[in-house]
């Protein structure tokens, strides 16, 4: 499907139908999160609750974070009697999505899905219940769905809307994207239980967090990277609206730590430093996080970001291989990966890891690969998936003929589960997993146990690898290895081996 231009900007909407949102997140039934806690509320939904508010239609929020099952759909569903429930959509919540739709339907509203996963397979969700998809983003779709259905019309051949008529299904064309993002009114926080959230932060970290997100889109293409909802198309909000929302975070609600959610923050060098000089101007005291790639961040950028706050940086490493990195299109260098490394081991500032295994033409010696550049650098934390291939990506094309079938909606795939038949067992992806999870136990016990100690524990690991666990798992013996002495710097943080935290987005 093309990507929509931007267009004119179009006019703010006019009051519609009564809308309630739900985001079918339930943070209990959700290993990951069970483990790392690092919860957020949806930003898209808060978001598009304040510019639905602010054009006059009806608006109410229904977040199932902290609920048992779908009780808080109860009451909005009775006392604000909607006419269109908007649920937002990930591949984790399909089968909760999919109750939600019921739901709806026989309250008499309009089921609407939208999100990531709903926009790379509308399909499923039409099949599963709902009465339209939106894709892209939501803000002038459901604007325009709310005054049709306001009026009584039909929504079919909507821009930016897919649904089924007669059995037929029926795609309406792309809607332009939003250009200037000053325009949105600040998320409606009000709509949710903002304090839940925050209190949990509190009582893990001594820290109230929230997250915002300053731009939409990503230019950059890596062949594994879905961008349904906001595409390749690059906007960003203006460094002083977004001191704004950082000011009434920490007015409105005493927060004192942000996560940036942005697919890569500060692509534009000179926005950059403009919002880092205005959050040091204004006094913030706020730490923050972010997602950077390693071809963007200079050291006397990382000065400033340290200046301002900056704690965590989470980096798309992905693998240790520079034939990988190319394969994936990553478009970074692994001396650019040493660098950065290197320069936030310095500034002191956590460094956490994306790598990824099983992505095709990796082979046994590209994964030694990153787990020598793991030992090296020893990142505070990380996460190792096994490599998903998202609909619309280059990768799906690259392995569609070979998708495993796990059913329609597999609840729990998380990364560890190999859904197209790769060149080596699933088994020996999770052994590799349980490698890197070693390796960061050792890295932690150097701080308690002597070198020889290490050394031997290293040897015996890497011995048992190559003489038990590779016959077992390739069907093939690979010679063992003599050990090559490694000068490490001390990790003056604890490692935390496992998932990427939101187990769900910011998003």
């Amino acid at each position: 499907m093309p990507e929509p231009a931007r267009g004119p900007e179009p006019p703010a909407p006019g009051p519609g139908a009564r809308i309630l949102l739900v985001d079918p997140y339930v943070a209990r039934e959700d290993p990951m999160e069970r483990k790392f806690v690092e919860l957020y509320p949806s930003l898209s939904l808060l978001t598009l609750a304040g510019y639905l508010r602010a054009g006059g239609t009806p608006v109410a929020l229904a977040d199932l974070t902290f609920a048992r099952d779908l009780e808080p759909l109860d009451e909005p569903l009775r006392r604000f009697r909607p006419e269109i429930v908007g649920v937002h959509t990930k591949s984790l919540t399909v089968p909760r999505a999919l109750r939600v739709a019921a739901r709806a339907r026989e309250a008499g509203a309009l089921a609407v899905a939208g999100g990531p996963d709903s926009a790379s397979r509308p399909e499923l969700y039409l099949e599963g219940g709902f009465d339209a998809v939106v894709l892209g983003e939501g803000e002038l779709t459901i604007s325009a769905l709310a005054e049709k259905v306001a009026r009584g019309e039909p929504i079919a051949g909507e821009p930016g809307v897919v649904t089924r008529v007669g059995g037929r299904t029926v795609r309406g064309p792309p809607r332009p994207y939003l250009r200037e993002l000053d325009r949105l009114p600040l998320p409606a926080w009000d709509l949710l239980d903002m304090e839940s959230y925050l209190r949990s932060w509190e009582a893990r970290t001594g820290e109230r967090r929230a997250a915002l997100l300053t731009s939409r889109g990503c230019p950059f293409d890596c062949s594994w990277c879905s961008k349904p909802t906001f595409g390749r198309s690059f906007r960003q909000q203006s460094p002083e609206r977004v001191l704004e929302e950082l000011t009434e975070l920490k007015r409105r609600y005493r927060v004192d730590y942000v996560r940036f959610c942005d697919d890569v923050f500060g692509i534009q060098r000179g926005w950059l430093l403009s919002l880092l000089d205005g959050m040091i101007a204004r006094d913030l005291k706020l730490k923050f996080e972010c997602l950077a790639r390693v071809d963007l961040l200079k050291p006397e950028l990382l000065d400033r970001m340290r200046e301002a706050g900056l704690e965590r940086v989470y980096l798309g490493v992905e693998s240790g291989s520079q034939r990988m990195l190319d394969l994936m299109n990553r478009g970074t260098r692994l001396g650019q990966i040493r660098q950065v490394a290197q320069q936030l081991r310095e500034h002191h500032v956590r460094q956490f890891w994306f790598l990824m295994l099983g992505y095709p033409g990796e082979t046994p010696e590209d994964i030694e690969a990153t787990h020598e550049l793991f030992r090296e650098f020893s990142p505070e934390e990380y996460s190792v998936s096994i490599a998903v291939p998202l609909p619309g990506t280059r990768f799906h094309e690259l392995v569609k003929d070979r998708l495993r079938s796990l059913g329609r909606a597999p609840k729990k795939t998380g990364g560890r589960t190999l859904l197209f038949e790769a060149a080596y067992p699933e088994k020996m992806y999770r052994w590799e997993q349980l490698r890197f999870a070693w390796e960061a136990q050792l890295a932690q016990l150097r701080r308690s146990l002597s070198p020889e100690v290490l050394r031997s524990l290293e040897e015996a690991g890497q011995r048992f690898h190559d003489l038990v666990a590779t016959p077992l798992l390739l069907g093939r013996k690979r010679p063992p290895r003599e050990p090559v002495p490694r000068e490490r710097a001390p990790s003056s943080l604890p490692v935390l081996p496992g998932k990427f935290p939101p187990g769900r987005s910011a998003r």
